[in-house]
């Protein structure tokens, strides 16, 4: 089994710094050596986002909506099959020869149609002692010749029947027997032959490789049977003949399968009652194939976490993925892993300050669309260099990333903001509180906090009403205690921050009353979720518990 993927993914809905961070450090590691490294984001590119992505030429990043393990992760893809026309005697021994117990049927376009199985070779013996079948099979021509390795004497034009006769009697007797279309296994009695020819039977299959008298062979083209020479003697003749027919005569129709997408923890219930699961696509081709050592040597997928650590905002299924590393510049909160990890955390204003240096330390030279994308998460992570995030080291690398990408640092952070600005009456009131989101728990208390940075913030603010009530939705559906979000005026360096859930105690924490409305509170100088917004919820999450109470 081939060896996972590393996927370098920020948090969920990725922000600008998220999704340059990945890119850029999955790029590192790849210039270091590293194979198989995938830079990924969660969640639809913001305008933004596409903007920085697009002026660099770069691809986006890959979408994952979880990280959890897949069929597609550990499936077997290199898969024996069958061929719905190919006969059962090479199905067999393409079973035996890879100790296989079950193999898919499929078509010309890879369609699984059913599959064959160890159990239908003990059916089709028992087929065989039974008085009313034993004599009767599908034939295929082509398969005949196959499986007897045969010489074609005659070609023949009969269409073959489903009966199968040994001439083992006297002609005159024979002749009762003989039916029209019916195959007949003989030897080297000429009368036999004649009569089997005479009687309608569709071909002649001579054993022992013996004679055939010239007269029997003209009487054959003049009748339209076909005559195949074999080498096999007539008890052996007539095994092979039963296992001529095509593995779509004997396969199952109905069978166990799951989509490449379905998660392992969804096909292990069906692996306790089945032995195999086929893996089939959306057009129901043939693309792998699981059984339950499969998922025994299943790996967890691998991953690095930028921009973050806390588990409440990783993609879905992080906490089952293998955690070989963390940059991030955030709080460090209650990260649990069973082994060592590379973790880089430092109090500066973006991810891509320290994924920079991480470049610098390993002497490798940063490439152009590398350099833009970390300027663009540098710049608008700390709203051009103007937020109390920035450090005087993000300044020092801005101007740095902006000599690589050979761009004008003011004008194209105020091209980022703008191309940001572009889609906001556009979108759902879902989408503006959603795009740049985090949840935080504190004690018993769970935040959900999101922003929106922006030099229109009238644009935003016109639609509070609408804002507030899918907040209130949205707490109801995920039990948040308190949904804030920030609308971040990056002109005026303030903050507008609506609130649903405890709203008195937020105002007395920014010591600020609240607007008219009761709904929100203008809060002077802030810009920041991380350095401003979130060392407060302590604060918040004291008062509601002291003067109000946890619901």
């Amino acid at each position: 089994m081939a060896q996972q993927p590393i996927y370098v993914i920020g948090h969920k809905n990725s922000d600008m710094d998220s999704v340059a961070s990945a890119y850029a450090y999955a790029r590192l590691l790849q210039l270091q050596g590293q194979e198989n490294v995938i830079p990924a984001r969660h969640g639809q590119l913001k305008p933004e986002i596409r903007y920085a992505l697009e002026r660099f030429q770069v691809t986006p990043p890959q979408a994952l909506e979880h990280i959890y393990l897949q069929v597609q992760d550990f499936m077997c893809q290199d898969v024996l099959k069958a061929h719905i026309n190919q006969s059962l005697l090479e199905a067999g021994q393409m079973m035996q020869e890879h100790n296989r117990q079950t193999m898919p049927v499929v078509d010309d376009e890879n369609k699984v149609y059913g599959i064959i199985t160890n159990k239908d070779f003990a059916k089709l013996f028992f087929h065989d002692l039974d008085p009313q079948t034993v004599n009767r099979i599908p034939l295929k021509r082509d398969n005949l010749i196959k499986v007897l390795k045969g010489r074609v004497l005659v070609e023949g034009r009969r269409e073959l029947g489903n009966r199968v006769l040994v001439g083992a009697m006297q002609a005159e007797s024979m002749a009762d027997y003989v039916e029209p279309g019916c195959l007949v296994v003989i030897g080297n009695r000429e009368d036999a032959q004649l009569t089997a020819i005479q009687r309608g039977a569709a071909a002649l299959v001579i054993t022992g490789d013996l004679n055939v008298s010239e007269q029997v062979l003209s009487a054959a083209r003049e009748q339209g049977v076909m005559v195949l020479s074999t080498s096999y003697h007539t008890f052996t003749a007539v095994r092979l003949i039963n296992l001529s027919i095509c593995v779509e005569d004997l396969m199952e129709r109905e069978f166990a399968s799951c989509h490449p997408d379905d998660l392992m923890s969804d096909v292990q219930a069906k692996l306790q009652r089945e032995r195999s699961l086929t893996v089939v696509d959306n057009e129901g081709k043939l693309v792998g194939f699981i059984t339950r050592s499969d998922i025994l040597k299943a790996r967890p997928k691998r991953i690095f976490l930028v921009d973050h650590n806390e588990p409440s905002q990783s993609i879905d299924g992080a906490e089952e993925a293998e955690l070989l590393g963390i940059i991030d510049h955030h709080r460090i909160a209650n990260v649990h892993t069973n082994k060592p990890i590379f973790f880089r955390s430092e109090p500066v204003g973006c991810t891509g300050t320290l994924i920079y240096s991480l470049y610098r330390e390993a002497d490798i030279e940063i490439p152009r669309d590398v350099a833009g994308l970390m300027l663009a998460g540098l710049l608008y992570d700390t709203l051009i260099l103007r937020s109390p995030t920035c450090t005087p080291r993000d300044i020092e690398v801005a101007h740095k990333l902006a000599t690589i990408a050979q761009v004008d640092l003011q004008e194209f952070g105020q091209a980022a903001f703008e191309a940001g600005a572009s889609e906001l009456n556009d979108r759902s009131s879902e989408e503006l509180l959603t795009s740049d989101f985090k949840e935080f728990t504190v004690q018993d208390v769970t935040f959900a906090v999101g922003t929106v940075e922006t030099a229109s913030p009238a644009v935003v603010e016109k639609r509070t009403t609408e804002l507030l009530k899918t907040m209130k939705l949205l707490s109801q559906k995920h039990n948040y205690t308190s949904f804030l979000f920030m609308i971040v005026d990056i002109i005026n360096m303030n903050c507008r921050l609506l609130i649903h859930g405890y709203e008195d105690a937020t105002a007395d924490a920014f010591n600020v009353p609240l607007e008219a409305g009761g709904h929100s509170i203008m809060v002077e100088g802030m810009v920041s979720r991380k350095k401003q917004m979130v060392p407060q919820l302590s604060r918040i999450q004291h008062l509601i518990e002291n003067h109000a109470g946890v619901h």
